[in-house]
């Protein structure tokens, strides 16, 4: 049946147009297509056609017009016309009725829903025919009139249509809003996840921001606290002309960074004549080679000279670098450097010292028996003294040489540093006589350190007098303590000195001054600026010597013409002070003793006075010039040996090493050990630990016997 039914779509869009005809001819219908009303109207006069679909909006006629022109030809008007809107307005349908419309179908369409309203309109369209009596209907909608001529087959079914439509509509619109819902709900779920996402990111990006913030903190102090600068330049002819300096440069030099970048020259208009020719060569290197390492003098803002390392590389054109404040490495440099020196002379002059002693004790020993030989009236006589006088003097000055080198044995204890000053005020006034006024300035407080008491006094009377003499004039010389505390940053920039409580005791005077030259040098042995026969060049040399062997330190600030200040510091002693000893008696004269002594020494000419002045006083002596030497006799005779007589440093064994091996053997062995020197520092500290009973030479003979006897008598002490 469907092959005998003929239906015209009017449709201007060629899609649309071919999509009805696909959906009819699938249900067996004979399609005919119109591009627009007028040939449709052509169409319609040329053959009869079952249904019309016409689209509404097309060019030139609309489809209201194109139906009521159907509608009024006779020949036409019962064919049914179905028109395609999307029934936008009320007014639409209302429309389509007046122009004698059989139905509405939306667009978009569903084939089914389109099929089944033409089966329907060609189904009931004999039904209509039948009862095609119109009755028309008048009425208002819209502040309009309205006629409609539709029969109410018609208009049943345009409302049909119609409420089909809405209720299509509403069913579209409820799943449009249950899938807007799900949208929404899913839209929803990945807005919390990705809301959560933006959270975790805010927050990655907040640490990561925080992060670099105080990694930029960081850099920036450092920039700002650290010894450093970092500078670009433009490479020129013979120099660099600075274009940026950072801000750590001020902290450096004390000029601003802009004052670099607008006084070209005053970079290097600063550096130290001296280091000028140099740091000049190095930057026509810097040209060749494209790299710069220089270490320099510059004059700071406050107008002293620090050094400096400047480093730097040239790349695309531009020097890029870095400048490094390396004073305290420098002074470090040149402490170490000098505390070397000074260990080094330290070490020559006590073994000078050493063997000097071993002589003067033969000198004097001789000299001693020489004079008890010679009558009190006896011409020679006089000459004997003045070679005892000599040798007394070379002695002096060989005690000076040990004080250096630290290779004296100390008695030290805790004492206030500022009682012992003034207890030596009147000795000190008259050593810079009356020209010079003596101030001291002394804290309430004690200012306690562990020293030997002569060494203190002979510190001090060595810096007056080094102090009166650069002041022939007159001036002042004033003494100074004070209980300080060293930091790290200071005790880093003093060698050998450590942090903590500290005793300082600074001694200044208005006089000449010095250079850094000369500064350099005053602390060797021998050294000095005075004329010949003002002075020996140990009195400074000594001082040093004591002042280290105390484990403290020395300074000395000078210019010429602004006078010089001494500062020493000296380890705070936490414990009380120790009284003084008691004045020792004069010595009696030595008693006489028949005791085996077991006298080492390997110095010929001093083991020969010591067994000499022993057997003279009624002693058995066994001499030996070595501990090996010592070690077969003590084999041999030991329940004979009533004391150990031992020099302290010798080839081989030392003295402490014999002794420690032959006490092993019979505990409590009486020894004494001599020495023109200590040697060690290890050997200088058992000996005071232990308080073991030392001679220093040069001795006298009745030193010497004195001692001997004052072991011998004394109760055995039983040896941990």
């Amino acid at each position: 049946m469907n092959h005998d039914t003929s239906i015209l779509v009017v449709e201007d869009s060629a899609t649309q147009a071919e999509l009805a005809r696909e959906i009819l001819e699938k249900e067996g219908y004979r399609v005919f297509h119109a591009e627009d009303a007028g040939k449709a109207l052509k169409m319609l006069k040329e053959r009869r056609f079952d249904i019309i679909l016409s689209d509404i909006e097309m060019p030139g006629m609309n489809g209201y017009e194109f139906c009521r022109r159907v509608k009024d030809d006779p020949a036409a008007k019962d064919i049914p016309v179905i028109l395609l809107t999307v029934l936008s307005d009320p007014a639409d349908i209302i429309t389509g009725l007046e122009s004698g419309a059989d139905n509405f179908v939306t667009k978009p369409f569903e084939p089914a829903y389109l099929v089944a309203w033409i089966k329907h309109h060609l189904t009931h369209l004999e039904l209509r025919k039948a009862g095609s009596a119109q009755a028309g209907l008048e009425f208002y909608f819209a502040g309009r009139r309205h006629f409609l001529a539709s029969d109410r087959m018609q208009i049943l079914d345009i409302l049909l249509s119609t409420y089909e439509v809405a209720v299509r509509k509403n069913r579209d619109l409820d799943r449009a809003q249950r899938e807007l819902e799900l949208l929404n709900r899913s839209l929803e779920i990945k807005v919390e996840e990705r809301t959560r996402q933006l959270k975790l990111e805010l927050e990655a990006r907040g640490r990561a921001e925080r992060d670099l913030r105080a990694a930029t903190e960081r850099e920036e102090m450092a920039l700002r606290t650290l010894p450093m600068a970092f500078f670009s330049a433009r490479p020129e002819k013979g120099g660099l002309r600075l274009d940026w300096v950072s801000e750590g440069v001020e902290k450096l030099c004390g000029y601003k960074p802009v004052e670099f970048t607008t006084a070209p020259n005053l970079w290097f208009s600063r550096i130290h004549p001296e280091d000028k020719n140099r740091v000049q060569t190095d930057l026509v290197r810097l040209a060749e080679t494209g790299a710069l390492n220089t270490e320099y003098r510059w004059q700071a803002a406050g107008g002293a000279y620090r050094w400096y390392l400047a480093g730097a590389t040239v790349t695309g054109g531009r020097a890029l670098g870095l400048w490094l404040d390396i004073s305290e490495r420098k002074t470090l440099e040149l402490q170490f450097r000098q505390a070397q020196k000074m260990e080094a002379v330290g070490r020559l002059a006590g073994g000078v010292a050493h063997d000097f002693n071993n002589l003067l004790t033969a000198i004097e020993g001789y000299t001693d028996f020489l004079l008890r030989g010679l009558a009190p009236d006896d011409e020679r006589r006089g000459d004997a003294l003045e070679i005892k006088k000599a040798a007394e003097a070379a002695a002096a000055l060989t005690r000076q040489l040990l004080a250096f080198s630290r290779q004296q044995v100390l008695q030290p204890r805790v004492l206030d540093c500022n009682a012992a000053i003034r207890g030596t005020q009147k000795l000190l006034k008259r050593l810079v006589g009356e020209n010079i006024e003596l101030a001291l300035d002394l804290p309430e407080e004690e200012c306690r350190i562990k020293a030997d008491p002569g060494q203190l006094e002979q510190i001090l009377m060595n810096l007056v007098v080094n102090a009166r003499d650069a002041m022939p004039g007159g001036g002042g010389v004033s003494i100074k303590t004070e209980n300080v505390e060293l930091g790290e940053k200071q005790a880093r920039m003093q060698l050998e000195t450590h942090p903590g409580p500290h005793v300082m005791i600074s001694v200044t005077d208005t006089g000449s001054g010095m250079d850094s030259g000369t500064a350099a040098h005053i602390f060797e042995p021998f050294f000095t600026t005075k004329e010949s026969g003002k002075g020996t060049g140990l009195g400074l040399a000594t001082v040093y010597g004591i002042v280290k062997q105390s484990r403290g330190n020395i300074y000395v600030y000078s210019e010429p013409g602004l006078g010089t200040t001494f500062k020493i510091y000296l380890p705070r002693a936490l414990a009380e002070a120790e009284a003084a000893p008691p004045a020792a008696p004069p010595p009696p004269i030595p008693p006489r003793g028949s005791e085996t002594i077991l006298l080492v020494e390997d110095d010929a000419s001093v083991r020969g006075f010591a067994k000499r002045a022993l057997r003279g006083n009624g002693y058995t002596v066994l001499e030996a010039g070595n501990a090996e030497e010592a070690a077969a006799l003590w084999e041999s005779r030991a329940a004979e040996i009533g004391l150990l007589l031992t020099d302290t440093i010798m080839p081989g064994l030392d003295g402490h090493e014999l002794y420690g091996a032959l006490s092993l053997r019979r505990p409590g062995l009486k020894v004494i050990f001599m020495s023109g020197y200590t040697g060690a520092e290890l050997v200088s500290a058992r000996l005071a630990d232990e308080k073991l009973p030392f001679l220093q030479k040069p001795f006298s003979t009745e030193t010497l016997l004195l001692k001997v006897r004052e072991v011998l008598d004394a109760p055995v002490a039983a040896r941990a």
